[in-house]
């Protein structure tokens, strides 16, 4: 369970690092889905939800597993693939647009 636990916290940072390069460095307006507003308007804000409170909340579901250990343990590893699907959808984002650039005249 630890190695889920340390899974989360890694994808959470690495969505993170994702949502940095698209913004930032290939201008993707539309930023991560879910905060695009805050990421957008309030970078600091962002880096700090994302970076602080999201590991926060996610080793506090792991303290619940004593009290509901099955849906504790699903819901970290929820959150596991949805970040490790929401990395790989930026990673595809950036190459894709990458490949077009050095194609087209972008």
């Amino acid at each position: 369970m630890r190695m889920v636990l340390f899974m989360a916290v890694v994808a959470n940072s690495a969505d993170l690092l994702a949502t940095t390069l698209g913004i930032h460095f290939y201008g993707n307006r539309e930023g991560n889905p879910l905060l695009a507003g805050l990421a957008h308007n309030h970078w600091w804000l962002f880096v700090l939800i994302k970076g602080a409170l999201v590991p926060f909340l996610i080793v506090r579901l792991d303290s619940y597993r004593r009290g509901s250990p099955i849906l504790a343990t699903l819901g970290i590893i929820l959150i596991v693939i949805i970040l490790t699907v929401a990395v790989g959808q930026w990673i595809g984002w950036m190459a894709a647009r990458n490949y077009l650039a050095a194609h087209t005249s972008l």
